[in-house]
């Protein structure tokens, strides 16, 4: 489905119109990874890492009962290697994607219905490809879970005019799809197109989700573009929405189904059943777009009475519906403890101990809303280990793990009363807290670059015992009480940059900067420099 200049840039307007974030640096290294033949099992990792909440997700798909694993996954190597190298990359992806997205829906949609039912849409399309193309069931897992995503841009440009229409069409997309080209001009594939193009979707997925409503040959094919485009159209095609209020274009999908891609009304029923069981083994990826609880059993209900209507609309099975929810009461029952269970990992590093990122973020949205209300003052300390990657390559990840275990034991010691310390990602670690004057925030900062490089770290090497030591470079943002901080990402971004500095100007220092009560702030920031020599 082209798309010509002026749609374009009126798309791009849209865009604008409905301010979409840009994909954060974990997800377009993935999305490199996906155009990336050659990539290895440490790529993926290395750039996992990089994200521990994420890490924690993938650990705890593995260890979900849905794989029965053995043995559980301890390391994310094993996770990975358990799930899948290129399933962890499709869902890990799926996930920011979602995450982004979802930031910027409007108050008044239903966001979560919406992802609940792409996520099974993507889960579908992986099922068809196993039985299809097993080789591409990754690539169309993310087309299923993505190809609708333009609704999201459309809901936020349009707002309650295409969200009321959304709603009303929703039982039937072939419908939806026809009535918003009538009203609004513009439809949700275009602006998915648009959106493939903005975060540079490898073509694999891209052209799929631009032409999902294109009808494909229904005959089986080899070429890969068009297996995924006809999969991209079955499941696009498709409503999780209650199937007595299907048209007869809906209920074509059937013979499209069986011709396709072989599948018969029995193998669509034992199809059903695998989506059920890895909806509640993926749906871990995406709590924080989801509810904790997650309640599918209306949601899987409603699919597999649609997944009848497909296969034979004039002898709709009869379900014995009181133990069909019971079953998956159970089920959710299950997934929740392993919820409870993700949150704690989620809020804690298991290296370290100390907090990760989410719970940081919110201390210092609530902080930053308190200082523009002259409540007090918040300080924002960012520490990165010198040369840590020069430690890893001569003295190995043991040895590295020592040293950010050494590390966080004396930032808890000498900030943990004060406020949020937290194992930022990899070799970083940020200090959130309120109330204190900037002189007793330096001192205390001095003193810890003092402390650090007095730790020494035992190695052995050709049967010799030594110690090293190290050095940090930190960057300290301040903000006076009734100065206009902004939110996390801000100040975060402040501090991060003044680190860097540092890392600029020989490492092993302190670069500091002040957001003052002034009416133009960035001028009146006062920074300094403190450097030592480097010790490592």
């Amino acid at each position: 489905m082209a798309i010509d200049s002026s749609q374009r840039e009126k798309l791009y307007d849209l865009l604008r119109m409905a301010d979409i974030p840009t994909l954060p640096m974990v997800a377009q290294k993935l999305i490199d990874l996906c155009k990336d033949e050659d990539t290895s099992l440490k790529d993926l990792v290395r750039i996992i890492e990089t994200d521990q909440g994420l890490a924690c997700r993938v650990m705890s798909v593995a260890n979900s009962a849905y794989y029965g694993l053995r043995y559980k996954a301890t390391t994310l190597d094993r996770a990975i290697l358990a799930l899948g190298f290129e399933y962890v990359k499709s869902i890990s992806l799926g996930f920011h994607i979602a995450h982004t997205l979802s930031k910027f829906t409007p108050a008044g949609f239903d966001v979560i219905d919406f992802w609940r039912q792409n996520i099974l849409r993507g889960i579908m399309a992986r099922q068809v490809a196993a039985a299809y193309c097993a080789q591409y069931r990754e690539e169309a897992f993310l087309i299923g879970l993505l190809q609708d995503s333009g609704i999201l841009l459309l809901v936020q440009a349009f707002g309650d005019r295409y969200a009321r229409l959304y709603r009303d069409t929703r039982n039937s997309q072939i419908c939806h799809y026809r009535l918003e080209q009538e009203v609004f001009e513009i439809d949700h594939v275009k602006a998915a197109s648009v959106l493939a193009d903005r975060w540079s979707l490898p073509e694999v997925l891209a052209r799929p989700i631009r032409t999902h409503h294109d009808r494909r040959l229904s005959e089986p094919n080899s070429d890969q573009q068009l297996q995924l485009c006809q999969i991209a159209y079955f499941v696009g095609s498709l409503s999780f929405d209650d199937p007595k209020l299907l048209c007869g274009e809906d209920l074509a999908l059937s013979d499209y189904c069986h011709r396709t891609f072989d599948i018969s009304p029995s193998d669509l029923n034992i199809l059903l059943d695998h989506m059920r069981e890895e909806f509640i083994s993926v749906v871990q990826m995406f709590t924080g777009i989801l509810p904790e609880k997650v309640d599918i059993t209306e949601l899987v209900v409603q699919a597999k009475n649609l997944l009848s209507d497909l296969a034979n609309n004039a002898n709709r099975k009869i379900f014995a519906l009181e133990e069909e929810v019971k079953q998956l009461r159970l089920q959710c029952e299950d997934l929740f403890g392993s919820l409870c269970q993700y949150q704690y990992l989620a809020k804690t590093d298991d290296l370290t101990g100390l907090t990760l990122r989410i719970p940081l973020e919110s201390y210092l949205d609530k902080a930053c809303q308190k200082v523009k209300s002259c409540n007090t003052t918040l300080t924002i300390i960012f520490v990165d280990i010198d040369n840590f990657k020069t430690i890893n390559d001569t003295h190995s990840h043991a040895v590295g793990d020592r040293v950010l275990q050494l590390l966080a034991k004396l930032l808890a010691e000498q900030f943990g009363n004060l406020g949020c310390v937290c194992r930022y990602g990899g070799d970083e670690f940020v200090l959130a807290c309120t109330g204190l004057k900037l002189k007793h925030i330096l001192h205390h900062t001095k003193i810890l670059l003092r402390k650090i490089k007095q730790l020494e770290i035992p190695v052995r090497s050709e049967d010799e015992q030594r110690t090293i030591s190290f050095s940090c470079s930190i960057g300290l943002l301040f903000c006076e009480s009734g100065s206009q901080p902004g939110n996390s990402v801000r100040v975060l971004e402040l501090a991060d940059n003044q680190m860097r500095e540092v890392k600029k100007h020989g490492k092993n220092g302190i670069r500091f900067q002040v957001i003052d009560t002034s009416k133009d702030a960035i001028n009146n920031n006062i920074e300094k420099t403190d450097h030592s020599n480097n010790t490592f």
